[in-house]
């Protein structure tokens, strides 16, 4: 049956070209929407290295027509981006492979601060609150520091009107197959210049249901009741207040959030699920252990000074974020229960500044900028994993464009980084067989580290003619170890294993080069954007052939170093069949190499091809029809076998999904319809960027997404 939908789904295109053989040229600009990774509209980045590297540029109706579990779930439908994820409600960015330290996201120009080392570690963002988002890929480490190595995601301060206006806007939103429960609500006001805007968001949801009864995990056959992941509920919050000032001097704001979330584990996720652990009557919307408990409070301030020559910006940030992870009391080892049930707490304090100047002469377009940031990680809970530790990073660059003519435009950056971490030897208490303590054992080494790096990029942009234009960019890019890849040596239950940190590890170095070609022709446009990455020290958590010496804690996985590889593209063809339909495919592909083992890194996404259908009716406009759309997407994965050493292979397997959206208007109140089908075939598959395929276990089956949005 999958078969049929998907050679049904590609001679779409063919059979509506026949329908209708009138054509609409497409006017075709450099920044894409999210749903056909066409135009959006004249955009330009703040970031000018943005001009030789692939940006997309994703606006509000899109993030709401397509919105996934999480806002990283959503990012998804780009070609080269990824997601590395928890069951529905946890996820990070991927970017052509490259995740976790690697990747910066930014949120109104200060960087997002979590535990982005950690897989089961999400990112604390509430999506309803994003306006819109500009995504570069690539190395951006020359402007946006040492973990832009895979590229950024720019989360811009929303549009507000200059002019005295009182705005709403109420969300209401609804997934059937984890009984999702969805309200947001925005009031936004301004007035001579002053705006404020304040959002509340909270969804509710059960475990989420899967297309299977069954998992085998070990040679062991274990149920899922009712075809639900036991556990795997939560709840989440997000509220935010902004206020500022716009003159014809520039602008000033202040941006104030809390995001609060409470996620349940699978309950075989921590330690071997027994089938004991596994109960047919249990609430599916109870949160019991093992859970995660999140909160993540951010203030942040944004100042642009208009100048005769240029302008400067001012961006400062401070953040305190708090996780904790609960499980039940257990030692591993002859020292007594632990009392409580938190058994890892990370509280991750941040204090971040950036300070940019750019000017405009002529063909010359200059950036001056300096970033700062310290931090102050503080652990807790019965469990040791990594130590407390401090950090202060501190960048200066200049980049610089120039352009030759109406085709050329020529960019080069450089930048000087100067990095510090200390972290204090980690002991732990040792007990006898009678459980009294009899000394310690050190369990982390001291880091007391001083780091210094230089790193530009060259980059280039060129449009021969109307319907062509070529990016190229070539760079180094840099990365200081995190520090838990330097001290981690603890059981990390939320990932299965025992991490061990090696204090010699030195700082990645890559160089990176990235290049696209872009051409619209008549009614159609097509872009490719080929990449290869040469690590000379690349970071990763390798399972080793040694058992923890601590009881019942499984196998060590360390982290290692290793010369590595990645290559890759993206290829994209969107084509305006006619005044109604839309075709546009999406291929992408990565592989990568550990040059030292000559086995593939781990967590590498497998090629993938996406081809949605895009029908708009010409419907003439009434109260009743405005904006109305259907859309019909299919999305095969192959299998991905290039995987290293004891990491687990996937099959390959297709999705088909429908979307479809409407606008009307109840007195003067315009109100917008969104409507998803997602995995329409419930399909049994598992996901190779999902952590809990370790556990043999499958991924969502078949949910109804529904979305109302008033706005007034």
């Amino acid at each position: 049956m999958r078969r049929v939908l998907s050679c049904v789904l590609l001679l779409l295109p063919v059979w509506a070209a026949a329908q209708d053989a009138e054509e609409d040229s497409l006017s075709m600009l450099h920044a894409h929407d999210i749903s056909t990774h066409i135009v959006i509209g004249r955009y330009e980045s703040n970031a000018p290295i943005a001009r030789s590297l692939d940006l997309s540029y994703i606006r509000k109706d899109a993030l709401l027509q397509h919105q996934g579990n999480s806002f990283v779930h959503t990012l998804e439908r780009l070609p080269g981006f990824r997601a590395l994820q928890t069951g529905v409600g946890i996820a990070k960015p991927v970017i052509r492979g490259l995740s976790l330290n690697r990747v910066v996201v930014n949120e109104y120009g200060i960087k997002q601060e979590g535990q982005q080392w950690g897989l089961d570690h999400g990112l604390e963002i509430d999506q309803f609150g994003v306006e819109r988002v500009e995504l570069i890929k690539g190395p951006v480490s020359v402007m946006y520091g040492s973990d832009g190595l895979g590229g950024v995601i720019n989360i811009l301060p929303p549009i507000v009107s200059a002019a005295d206006t009182i705005r709403g806007e109420l969300i209401g939103s609804y997934k059937s197959n984890n009984d999702l429960l969805g309200l947001s609500a925005k009031l936004q006001y301004s007035k001579s210049g002053w705006y404020n805007l304040i959002r509340f968001s909270y969804q509710d949801f059960a475990a989420y249901r899967v297309p299977a009864d069954s998992f085998t995990y070990n040679g062991y056959q274990l149920p899922i009741y009712r075809h639900r992941l036991q556990n795997t509920g939560g709840r989440e919050a997000g509220v935010s207040w902004l206020s500022g000032i716009r003159k014809p001097w520039g602008n000033t704001q202040l941006y104030l959030s809390h995001y609060h979330q409470k996620a349940g584990f699978f309950v075989g996720a921590i330690g071997i699920p027994r089938a004991w652990q596994l109960s047919p009557d249990v609430d599916a919307r109870a949160v019991a252990l093992p859970y995660q408990n999140i909160n993540h409070t951010k203030l942040l301030s944004n100042t642009l000074l208009l100048l005769p020559q240029g302008k400067l910006e001012l961006d400062l940030g401070l953040q305190y974020n708090a996780r904790a992870e609960h499980s039940p009391a257990h030692a591993h080892g002859l020292e007594p229960a632990p009392q409580g049930d938190e058994a890892l707490s990370l509280d991750l304090y941040t204090l971040s500044g950036n300070l940019k100047y750019s000017s405009k002469g002529g063909a010359w377009q200059r950036s001056h900028g300096l970033q700062g940031q310290w931090q102050s990680n503080r652990r807790g809970g019965y469990e040791f994993l990594l130590p407390s530790y401090t950090a202060f990073q501190l960048g200066l660059y200049h980049f610089s464009a120039y352009q030759l003519n109406n085709n050329w435009l020529l960019n080069a950056g450089v930048r000087a980084d100067y990095a510090r971490q200390y972290a204090a030897a980690a002991y732990v208490t040792q007990y006898d067989s009678a459980g009294a303590p009899v000394g310690e054992r050190q369990r982390s080494p001291e880091i007391d580290r001083d780091y210094f790096n230089l790193s530009g990029s060259v980059g280039a942009f060129w449009q021969p003619t109307e319907l062509w234009h070529f990016k190229l960019n070539a760079g180094s890019a840099y990365r200081i170890p995190a520090l838990v890849e330097l001290t981690a040596n603890g059981v990390h239950h939320g990932t299965f294993r025992h991490e061990m940190g090696d204090a010699q590890l030195k700082p990645e170095r890559a160089y990176m080069i990235d290049a696209t070609a872009h051409v619209d022709w008549q009614n159609m446009s097509m872009q490719w954007t080929p990449f290869a990455h040469y690590f000379e020290q690349y970071i990763y958590l390798s399972p080793s052939a040694r058992f923890s010496p601590l009881p019942d804690a499984g196998q060590v996985y360390q982290y290692k170093g290793a010369e590595a590889v990645f290559f890759g593209s993206e290829f994209i063809w969107n084509w305006k069949l006619n005044t109604q339909w839309q075709s546009n495919l999406a291929a992408e592909y990565v592989w990568n190499q550990n040059l030292s083992s000559g086995m593939p890194l781990p967590f590498t996404p497998p090629f993938s091809l996406r081809e949605e259908i895009i029908w708009q009716p010409s419907i003439r406009s009434s109260r009743w029809w405005n904006n109305v759309q259907l859309a019909l997407n299919g999305q095969y994965f192959a299998a991905q076998r290039r995987v290293d050493r004891n990491e687990a292979p996937t099959e390959g397997y297709f999705l088909l999904n429908l979307s479809a959206q409407n606008s009307f208007l109840i007195g003067k109140q315009k109100l917008s319809l969104y409507l998803q089908l997602r995995n329409i075939t419930n399909t049994v598959y598992q996901n190779n960027m999902s952590r809990y395929r370790i556990l043999n276990l499958p991924e969502q089956g078949f949910s109804t997404q529904l979305m109302l949005r008033w706005e007034w």
